[in-house]
């Protein structure tokens, strides 16, 4: 039901029926968490999400896996705080993918902002160099996600990014 509240943008509701499920003695496992954490989300309710993240363990006790890492970095990345995400990311506790830094590279191109945009660029460009060859399109796309983040900021080192040449 979570879930389903989550795909549809009813949040508030979503959250409602976690409030339902306690009254009624049942805990939330870690499915029924993301549905919850992807409804706020989706929703807009960052406030709420954060808070539900923070007693996953404590009140639930559930770890947070990966996927609820992502909906965090979702939720903040949504609601503009690039910077908040960086920060959420690298303190993670479990290593980060790929995908998570890729998500973030994305919103810094989409909210202009350089400074975390170059910072998540070279995470995720170390990422791709530790792996082999055969994954290269992937490292492509990295570095055209990094050069139009310095491009549209009009920097210098574009066709440094371009061309792969990091140094």
């Amino acid at each position: 039901m979570a879930t389903g509240l989550a795909i549809h943008g009813k949040g508030n509701e979503a959250l409602e029926l976690l409030e339902v499920m306690e009254g009624s003695g049942i805990k939330p496992n870690a499915v029924t968490l993301t549905g919850l954490l992807s409804a706020s989300c989706h929703s807009g309710l960052l406030e709420e999400g954060l808070y539900l993240f923070h007693l996953m363990e404590s009140k639930f006790g559930v770890s947070p896996r990966m996927q609820h890492y992502g909906c965090i970095v979702d939720m903040l990345r949504r609601g503009g705080h690039l910077k908040e995400a960086y920060e959420f990311i690298v303190r993670m506790p479990v290593e980060p993918d790929a995908v998570l830094w890729r998500s973030l590279l994305s919103a810094c191109n989409l909210h202009g902002d350089v400074a975390v945009g170059d910072k998540v660029g070279t995470k995720l460009l170390g990422i791709q160099s530790e792996q082999s060859s055969a994954e290269s399109t992937l490292k492509s796309e990295d570095y055209v996600a990094l050069s139009n983040i310095y491009a549209s900021a009009e920097r210098e080192d574009v066709e440094m990014v371009k061309t792969g040449n990091e140094g």
